[in-house]
This record gives C-alpha cells, sequence and structure tokens, in this order.
C-alpha cells in the first residue's frame, strides 16, 4: 500500500503529528500578540517544514465558529478536507488528515471529497472522524445534536455507507435509521489498495467502542502517562480480539526552551494571559455535555499549574521544560504504550524548527525515533 502503510509501519516507535494548526490560535486560548495566526502561507509553510524533518501528519481541528472571548480562538479557520487537499499537492510523504463531522457532512459527498484528496495526495490522506458535540455549532446548522449513543449509532452508518463506496460495490440502496439512498455509487475508489487511515477520539464507552470497532489510530486522553497505561493496553488488547491493530495517540501541548526556568517562565507568560472568556464558554458547553471524562483538566506533568492545560492546550497534556525534559517525558509517553503524539505549539512555524534541532536528535538517542529526514 506504499505511501499509506508509511504512517503505520514506519521506523519511528513514538510518531509525531502536528495539531490544530488549521485554525486560529491553534488549541491556545491566551491572548498573546504572537498567537498562531492561521493563514494559508504560514500552513503551507508549516507543512512543508514538517515534511522535510519527518514528521508523520499533520491533523485539523473542525471548526465552524470561534470561542468568544478576547481572542476568539478557532474564530478563523480552514475547512479541512479542502485544506488537506492543498497541503498534500505540496508534500511528499506527510500524511495530512481530515477532520469530519458526521451529522454536517452527507456521506456521499463526504466519500467523493476525500476520495480526491487522497488521489491528490497518492495514498496521504487520512480521516478523523467526529460524531459530533459541539452545540452552538449545530445550531448554527440547523442540525438538532443527537443523544450521546445515538451519534456514535449515525457515526456507524456513516462509516459504512463510506466504506461501501470505496469498497467499489455495485450500485446498492441503503435503507437505515438515519440515511435512506438509493442507487448509490461512486467512482473513483480511494488512491492505489486501500483506503485512507482513520482516527477517532471517542473517550466514553461508547465512543471507545467505536474507535476499536473501526479506527486505525485512536485518539485517547492522558492524565499521566502511568495512570493512562491500562486503558492503553485495554484499547490494543480488544483491538486485537477483533482483528484490528490499532495505534493510540494523543494530544500535547509544548513549550520547548534551552532552560527549564526559561520555559517555566513562558508558561506563566501565557498562563497570565489566558482568555478565559473563550475558556469559560468551552467549560460550559463540556458542562452540559457532561464531558468532563473527554478533556480532562485536572493534571499537567509534575510541578506545573493545571491552568497550563486549559491555556496552552485546551485541557490536553502538557509537555514544558528544556530539550532533555521532553526528551525525558516523551518516554514516559511512550512507555504508556502510546504510538504518536499530536503536539501544538503557541507559535509552530517559530518553534518547530528548535524542537526539530534539539528535541528529536535526543528522540533519536533513545530510540524513539529514526533519523530519517529529507534534504532540506
Amino acid at each position: 500500500m506504499g505511501q499509506r502503510q508509511a504512517a503505520r509501519a514506519t521506523r519511528n516507535k513514538l510518531q509525531l503529528g502536528l495539531f490544530g494548526a488549521n485554525c486560529s490560535s491553534g488549541r491556545t486560548y491566551a491572548t498573546l500578540p504572537e498567537r498562531w495566526e492561521a493563514s494559508w502561507e504560514n500552513n503551507l509553510r508549516l507543512a512543508q517544514m514538517a515534511d522535510a524533518i519527518g514528521i508523520e501528519c499533520m491533523v485539523p481541528i473542525a471548526r465552524w465558529k470561534g470561542y468568544g472571548g478576547d481572542s476568539n480562538p478557532n474564530g478563523s479557520s480552514f475547512e479541512s478536507i479542502a485544506w488537506a487537499c492543498g497541503l498534500l499537492a505540496a508534500t511528499r510523504r506527510l500524511h495530512v488528515f481530515c477532520t469530519v463531522h458526521v451529522p454536517l457532512h452527507h456521506p456521499l459527498v463526504a466519500a467523493k471529497q476525500m476520495a480526491t484528496g487522497d488521489h491528490i495526495g497518492r495514498g496521504r490522506l487520512g480521516v478523523n472522524i467526529v460524531c459530533g458535540w459541539n452545540e452552538d455549532e449545530f445550531n448554527m446548522f440547523g442540525v438538532t445534536k443527537k443523544e450521546h449513543d445515538a451519534r456514535y449509532a449515525q457515526g456507524e452508518e456513516w462509516w459504512t455507507i463510506v466504506k461501501r463506496i470505496w469498497a467499489g460495490e455495485d450500485r446498492f440502496d441503503h435503507e437505515g435509521t438515519y440515511y435512506r439512498l438509493h442507487a448509490v455509487e461512486g467512482a473513483p475508489r480511494p488512491f492505489g489498495d486501500g483506503d485512507p487511515l482513520m482516527m477517532n477520539a471517542g473517550s466514553s464507552e461508547t465512543g471507545r467502542r467505536f474507535a476499536i470497532r473501526h479506527s486505525d489510530m485512536h485518539f485517547d486522553a492522558v492524565e499521566t502517562p502511568e495512570a493512562s497505561t491500562p486503558r492503553v493496553a485495554e484499547t490494543k488488547r480488544v483491538g486485537l480480539e477483533r482483528g484490528r491493530d490499532i495505534q493510540v495517540w494523543t494530544p500535547v501541548g509544548i513549550i520547548c526552551r534551552p532552560t527549564q526556568k526559561e520555559a517555566d517562565d513562558y508558561l506563566q507568560y501565557v498562563v497570565d494571559r489566558a482568555d478565559w472568556g473563550a475558556i469559560g464558554h468551552l467549560a460550559d458547553m463540556h458542562a452540559k455535555e457532561g464531558r468532563a471524562r473527554s478533556d480532562p483538566q485536572r493534571l499537567v506533568h509534575s510541578g506545573h499549574n493545571p491552568l497550563a492545560r486549559r491555556a496552552l492546550a485546551r485541557g490536553s497534556y502538557c509537555v514544558v521544560g528544556d530539550p532533555d525534559a521532553l526528551a525525558r517525558e516523551f518516554w514516559r509517553l511512550s512507555a504508556a504504550g502510546l504510538d504518536g503524539l499530536a503536539v501544538n505549539f503557541v507559535d509552530y512555524l517559530k518553534e518547530l524548527p528548535y524542537f526539530a534541532a534539539e528535541v528529536l536528535p535526543r528522540l533519536e538517542k533513545l530510540g524513539l525515533r529514526a533519523a530519517d529526514r529529507a534534504e532540506t
């Protein structure tokens, strides 16, 4: 399967992706003058830089409106399928995911769009399926949010239809709970021999079961590496029992500076400028949804203020320190069984070069990464 399998058959024990760069402010909820500007020029430069240094993938956020507050994080965002197509055309080996909200994308349209993107990238498209929860966005579309388990039932039906189209079946009818389709056909199939890699971030028991049944990469939350080890192992074990080799990834917010003090000082600078209007809006949505399970905000790695997790990485795990500290922390995450980290920075373009120069060689010495970078 050539390029497609390169993302899973990599020599890197710990894979890396960039998360959220298609949206203004990325994953950072703070009123910083240097917060991420998600222009096309910046995204293109970032993708080509990631391609050159051997980053495995980029994963977008599907967001249709901002989170308010003073900085309105994600208020400007590129639609993720079109964004992926553009970046795939401009890179050589980077996998680029699209993030698709099931209730907002008809499966026939999405199947065609994603197959097109996969041909542009010659097998390097991935799809992150989101069964949906953002009620404020759904209201904007005039779509009613379904009960939690029903969303995954719709997602199951949606993905089944997409897979049948991609399989090149003869014309078929589909009479389901959520879709009633007649004389369905679709060509071309995805590029080469196989379907795009699928990622899903279901964290509830229903969502996790959906991910284990269908995803190649389960995007799961981590509180601490050690606390998450049994859950990661169980996901992989249940997947193998079903004949599926599932990777487990987690999002990670990063601040890396030459010294621990510089990193800690910058972290405090971010926290002091946290956009509490936007953070409060997100917290209110999570409270309505009962989703504390999906975005744990209680713990940051040893010694850091838990407020950092909200301001720097929207509730994700955070790693803050000098290059040696980052390498040690990445080792902990790998030892917990994680296959990949989808990382974010405050300013991706300014911070990724230092990360590549200082952290990647340390990960190579630890055996977590292979020295396999393109000539620049």
